[in-house]
């Protein structure tokens, strides 16, 4: 780790840092500290960071709310953990970060686990995904042996499959325990959403990943296809710049944009799936390689906006077969009563 360069980045992200571990320093009232949030350009990271707020600004109003930027964990959590009292929650960012395909973030969640070993510890929904092989067994075993060492772990997992492995595989004692809850983004407060569906652009928003979770092969000739038939945009949940703390939601609010206004997005990312329902657009998703997008998708199954395809060849086919793509407004009181639910758990003792 380099811990000069994550200095900067702090610097950039969020220039006021020296006076919020001041006024850390200086509060005995009790706090939530939400350890592993980005700067980075995933959106999708982003909004589950802003949900996350919001969600502890609703629920705990009686707690100072911290947010610990990933690089001010880096190069200031030996301070941090100073000031930490058993009064305090601590709690880690929702996402797709744990499990060995990321496994500088798997490093971060042992560590936190590790060194806060007298206080509630918060998971946010996550998805769990070990690769099926000796570097996934061994990395698995050694997040195992730590998690089953704290008795008051509380895992949020956001798709099935997930909640599934970490029920099955991982060992708890005292409060620990795994939850099944939706993605912190379907908390979905302060998202625009559409007022009328008249006014969207005959574009299709095409947004495939070309990453290590991806599991779409030619993707080129995918996109030769359908411009032969359909005007498209290609989209990105991922920016190229940092996101400075200040234009969190000034670049979310473009994102969000983007997706409202097409006529039907095709992605395999979760998030670019969520910010186009949550705006009111109909999405045609395929699978990545951890299967969060259709784990987190049978949260939405009610909507009727989302269809599922197991490859870019049935992709074109359904789009062939539909010729209306019907707009709606998300409805964010369906999934409500889970983060309610999800509250409950967190407070109880």
């Amino acid at each position: 780790m380099n811990i000069l360069k994550e200095q900067i980045k702090l610097s950039i992200a969020y220039p006021s840092w020296r006076h919020t571990l001041k006024k850390l320093k200086s509060n005995n009232d009790k706090k939530i500290f939400l350890f592993g949030t980005p700067m980075h350009g995933n959106l999708g990271d982003h909004a589950i960071t802003l949900q996350e707020q919001y969600f502890f600004e609703d629920f705990f109003p009686d707690y100072e709310y911290y947010e610990i930027l990933m690089p001010m964990y880096h190069t200031k959590k030996r301070f941090i953990k100073s000031i930490v009292t058993a009064q305090d929650l601590i709690v880690i960012s929702g996402g797709g970060w744990m499990g060995n395909l990321w496994i500088h973030n798997e490093y971060v969640i042992r560590e936190i686990v590790q060194n806060y070993p007298n206080n509630k510890i918060i998971i946010l929904p996550q998805t769990i995904y070990y690769t099926s092989d000796e570097i996934g067994e061994k990395e698995y075993k050694i997040t195992k042996d730590i998690f089953k060492k704290h008795s008051n772990l509380y895992i949020f997992a956001r798709e099935k499959k997930s909640f599934d492995f970490i029920k099955q595989k991982f060992e708890f004692t005292g409060n620990s325990d795994v939850y099944l809850v939706p993605d912190m983004v379907l908390y979905g407060k302060n998202i625009k959403t559409k007022g009328t569906c008249s006014k969207y652009e005959k574009v299709i928003n095409v947004c495939i990943r070309e990453d290590c979770e991806s599991e779409q092969e030619n993707i080129e000739e995918f996109y030769n296809q359908i411009k032969q038939h359909y005007n498209i945009r290609k989209v990105s949940t991922v920016i190229k710049s940092p996101v400075v703390l200040k234009k969190r939601i000034y670049e979310l609010q473009k994102s969000w944009e983007n997706f409202e206004n097409a006529e039907i997005t095709i992605t395999d990312r979760l998030h670019a799936m969520l910010f186009s329902v949550l705006n009111g657009t109909p999405c045609i998703v395929l699978n990545n390689k951890t299967g969060k997008v259709f784990g987190v998708a049978d949260w939405l199954d009610d909507t009727n906006m989302i269809t599922r395809a197991n490859s870019l060849s049935e992709v074109l086919e359904k789009l062939k077969r539909t010729t209306i793509w019907e707009h709606k407004k998300y409805d964010r009181k369906k999934l409500l009563n889970y983060f309610e639910k999800m509250a409950d758990i967190i407070r109880k003792d």
